[in-house]
C-alpha cells in the first residue's frame, strides 16, 4: 500500500482483501469506518468488539458492524481520514451516510443508496465481475462479497437471491477492457445491497 499526505491510500493486489467496517450512526450522518490498510479484521478482535460500549463513548445512536468483507476490486484508491480505535479494532474514516435513510432502511435489500466518499476503484481485464442489473438495465458491479460466499461460489450466486426485484438479474461477465469507477463526494454515487449485505456501485 501507498500513501501521500493527503490521506490517499492506493492499494494493490487486493482482490479478495478481508477488511471490516464499523457504522457510527449520529443524527449527524452515519460515520463509517474501514480497516482496509490497517489489518485485515482480526477474528479476535472483531468478534469481542462490544457495540454498546462503543456506542456509550461515541454518543452515538447505534454502533454496527459490516464484515468480515473481501474486497472485489483488484486495486483502487481510497481517501481516508482519521483513525480511531473500537475495542483495539483499529479503522479509519471512510464515507458518510445518510442517517435518516440508514436507520429507516437499515440494510434493506434493494434499496438504492446515495454514500458520499471518495474512492478510485479498478477491475482488471480479463478478470471476472459481478453484477445486479435492474429493471432500467442499470448495472451495478459487486463491491465487496461476504465472508459466506467463497469468491469461486459468486458466478452460481444468482439463484440464491431470492428477494431480487421484479425485473432485476445477476450475472457474471469478463471484461474485455478495465472498468474504472472514479467516485467523489461532489458526484451522484448510486449503491445497491442484497439480502446477504454484499455492496454493489453503479456503473
Amino acid at each position: 500500500m501507498k500513501t501521500d499526505e493527503l490521506g490517499s491510500f492506493k492499494v494493490t493486489d487486493m482482490r479478495d482483501m478481508r477488511f471490516g467496517e464499523i457504522l457510527v450512526v449520529k443524527e449527524s450522518g452515519a460515520e463509517v469506518y474501514n480497516t482496509t490498510g490497517l489489518n485485515d479484521c482480526p477474528e479476535n478482535l472483531w468478534d469481542k468488539m462490544d457495540l454498546d460500549k462503543i456506542k456509550q463513548e461515541t454518543g452515538a445512536i447505534t454502533v454496527q458492524k459490516n464484515g468480515p468483507k473481501f474486497w472485489m476490486m483488484d486495486s483502487q484508491i481510497l481517501s481516508l481520514g482519521e483513525k480511531a480505535s473500537f475495542d483495539g479494532l483499529e479503522a479509519r474514516w471512510a464515507a458518510t451516510l445518510d442517517p435518516t435513510e440508514l436507520l429507516k432502511q437499515g440494510a434493506e435489500p434493494y434499496k438504492v443508496f446515495t454514500p458520499k466518499k471518495t474512492q478510485y476503484m479498478v477491475y482488471a481485464k480479463d478478470k471476472p465481475v459481478f453484477e445486479l442489473v435492474d429493471s432500467d438495465s442499470r448495472s451495478y458491479v459487486l463491491q465487496a462479497r461476504a465472508e459466506q460466499f467463497p469468491i469461486e461460489s459468486l458466478a452460481t450466486l444468482g439463484p440464491r437471491l431470492k428477494q431480487l426485484p421484479k425485473g432485476w438479474l445477476y450475472r457474471t461477465r469478463i471484461l474485455n477492457k478495465e472498468l474504472v469507477l472514479d467516485l467523489g463526494p461532489d458526484k451522484m454515487i448510486y449503491a445497491v445491497g442484497d439480502e446477504f449485505h454484499q455492496f454493489y456501485t453503479r456503473i
